[in-house]
């Protein structure tokens, strides 16, 4: 047994390079604790060296840090990660959409444990929708082909790993702060005396307000509840055998738009008035409360177990079942709309230790995903087609990870699969897509010396485009239409030259990425329509990250981002995204003392090349007064600092966005296109101002 669990945690090292195999054999009940099992185990220690010595870059986000930021949400604790922007595209519902390498959200999956059970879709809203009170760590691996399991995330992948129950006890955290932020989160866990079983549930809570920053009546950022409950139940049958189910509840409720309530919209009526006091979006609304709010209502289950067994000093299975089911019950401007996505998934895996130089791996999986949707504006009174759609994916896989030799390491991975999806209402022909492929995906890893170390890969990755909703949040008045005929494909290549040395850290990492068949929205017809692009997009970007234990107590780090994106891509987008980002943070500890702060400086850019042309004033006939076409750039600072009273107790107060500043000190999100339409998504810059805070953690 000892030499098995030495040969797989050797080979694990190449292995990880994919974010659901960096996992490995039983992660068991007391995994953090190095003493609380005797087999079938990854440390704490394993896993971390297996992360410092991927043959993918990963980057790690781990409790502290999620701390530290005071992020409530997934989407705010993986933000100010280089080669990650989280972009708001409406000001109105404030959706979030999470980019890596430059790609658009839709090209980022979720992984939950490794398990891919998130789609663009329902991950929609669900960027902030998911809590962190129970997530240990936050797996970000860049570029296509990052997973095993997912190779539909062409920009990459972001694994959230929960929290194993690992000792009997309790948190809780409780903080208030102003724009009605309240945050409360409480965890138990227990095992038993035999450290065989264990439990972990959790609970938490996030609110914040409307913000209407230039006070015209509008919000720039939404009201949200978000709610979550979650258990991990870990069970370990013998030295052989071990189960882990996890089980959650997600409910997320988001209004913006006029500060009325949804009630009170709902009686005053609506006859699609958005009219603006002297026909300036910068003055008091006037319009109808219904044609300027809207309310998105969101609730998710999702439940996974994962069985491990070791068939024999050299090989385990996995068997991996995932279910979830997420619903959506919204109204946009007076138009309800409600859906119901579920996502079946189901894996099983083989890890095979065949010689100390190469690690097979190799399985089978499935993914089914339905989507359903109901509208009594959109369907039954405007006679519009729904958005339903079937898709199924049938993978097949395996991988070498190889050993060269000490200062090389060499990973192949081949995946099969067969796709389909059916828009059932928009084309009625069946399987409009029907596609088997076969994708690799190529890691090396070389130690030039001991505290340098470079990282290439290259891999192939595709997407079935599954709505028209994922490209543009939403049903339209005048109906939408699908027009797509072929999946997207990438090509993705990505380099990292690494030096760590008496605690300074430089890594520096360039990435380049080709998309065929991009899906977009073209508004050139009578009604907007989802299309494959006949021209090929690419991203280019570059990064460097610096990190500096000055000392015992102070720890200095930095990052610069560049993005370069091509010609086609920007005609095709929908939002300015980031082209150029720096950061710089300092953490401070000292006796129970931590003072940690952040500062982060966003470039200028040239809004027109991403489409960007609107108007403040509309007469009715005319458009006037032009808003400006430059994003300026923009630094945002935030700050926490806690005081641990004693063991169990950790006072703690801070601030987002310190200097307050929002995109409205220079122009509204608001604005009329040339012929009078109306939208609510010229946004390039911070949208919620000045965030003080304070609270409470206790531990028992």
């Amino acid at each position: 047994m000892t030499k098995f669990i030495s040969v797989v945690a050797c080979a694990a090292i190449c292995t990880s390079a994919f974010a659901e195999d960096i996992q490995l054999n039983s992660i068991t009940v007391g995994d953090t604790n190095s003493s609380s099992l005797e087999t079938t185990k990854t440390t704490k220690v394993q896993q971390r060296r297996i992360l410092q010595d991927a043959v993918e870059k990963t980057e790690v986000v781990d409790k502290k840090q999620i701390e530290q930021t005071q992020s409530a949400t997934l989407s705010e604790a993986i933000s100010q990660q280089a080669g990650v922007n989280v972009e708001t595209g409406c000001s109105v519902c404030g959706m979030k959409r999470i980019q890596i390498n430059g790609l658009t959200g839709d090209h980022t999956t979720i992984l939950v444990d490794g398990i891919p059970f998130n789609s663009t879709v329902s991950s929609f809203y669900g960027a902030d929708a998911v809590g962190t009170s129970d997530i240990q760590s936050i797996q970000i691996t860049r570029g296509a082909g990052a997973s095993l399991t997912a190779p539909e995330a062409i920009g990459g992948t972001v694994n959230i790993i929960p929290m194993r129950p690992y000792k009997n006890g309790v948190e809780f955290d409780a903080s208030m702060g102003t724009l009605g932020e309240k945050n409360y989160s409480i965890l138990g866990q227990a095992i038993t005396d035999d450290k065989q079983t264990g439990i972990l549930i959790s609970a938490s809570s996030h609110e914040q307000d409307q913000v209407d920053n230039d006070h015209n009546g509008v919000s720039e950022s939404p009201s949200m509840k978000n709610q979550s409950i979650s258990v991990m139940l870990t069970h370990k049958f013998s030295p052989y055998d071990s189960l882990d189910i996890h089980a959650a509840h997600f409910s997320s409720d988001v209004k913006g738009g006029t500060i009325a309530s949804e009630n009170s919209a709902i009686a005053q009526g609506n006859s699609g008035n958005t009219s603006f006091l002297g026909n300036n979006i910068n003055n008091t609304y006037t319009g109808d409360p219904l044609a300027m709010i809207e309310v998105i209502n969101t609730t998710r289950d999702e439940v996974y177990a994962k069985e491990h067994h070791i068939i024999s000093n050299t090989m385990s299975l996995q068997t991996t079942l995932a279910y979830s089911e997420q619903k959506q019950d919204s109204l946009y401007e007076g138009a309800d709309y409600s859906n119901v996505d579920k996502t079946y998934f189901g894996d099983i895996k083989i890890d095979h230790a065949v010689s100390e130089n190469h690690f097979l791996t190799y399985g089978l999986d499935a993914k089914i995903e339905q989507a359903r949707s109901e509208s009594t504006y959109y369907y039954v009174q405007h006679g519009m087609e729904k958005d339903d759609f079937d898709y199924a994916a049938y993978g097949v896989y395996g991988q070498d990870a190889w050993t060269l030799d000490d200062a090389n390491q060499l990973t192949l991975a081949l995946r099969g699969e067969k796709i389909t999806t059916n828009w059932l209402a928009q084309k009625a022909k069946g399987n409009e897509i029907d596609d088997t492929l076969l994708v690799p995906r190529i890691l090396f890893r070389h130690d030039h010396t001991n505290t340098l170390t470079s990282r290439l890969g290259w891999g192939m990755g595709y997407r079935s485009p599954l709505t028209f909703f994922e490209s543009d949040h939403g049903v339209l008045d005048n109906g939408f239409a699908m027009d797509i005929n072929s999946i997207e494909k990438s090509n993705g290549i990505n380099y990292s030259l690494a030096y760590n040395k008496n605690g300074l850290s430089v890594t520096g990492s360039a990435a380049y990425t080709q998309v065929k068949n991009l899906a977009y929205v073209d508004n050139s017809g009578a009604i907007p329509t989802l299309r494959n692009s006949a021209n090929d997009i690419s991203v280019k970007e570059g990064d460097v990250v610096i990190g500096y234990i000055l000392n015992n107590n102070l720890t200095l780090s930095g990052s610069y981002e560049i993005y370069n994106y091509d010609n086609n891509y920007k005609s095709l987008m929908t939002l300015a995204p980031v082209e150029q980002r720096a950061r710089l943070s300092a953490d401070y500890d000292y006796s129970g003392w931590d003072l940690y702060g952040e500062a982060t400086w966003v470039g200028a850019r040239d809004l027109a090349q991403y489409g960007y042309d609107g108007y403040d004033a509309y007469n009715g006939t005319t458009a006037s007064s032009p808003k400006n076409q430059t994003a300026p750039s923009f630094v945002t600072v935030d700050m926490k600092i806690s005081k641990k009273i004693n063991k169990n107790f950790t006072l703690y107060a801070g601030a987002k966005n310190l200097f307050d500043f929002v995109q409205t000190d220079v122009q509204s999100p608001l604005f009329y296109d040339a012929s009078g339409g109306f939208d609510t998504s010229y946004v390039w810059g911070p949208l919620r101002g000045r965030t003080l805070y304070a609270g409470i953690k206790a531990t028992f």
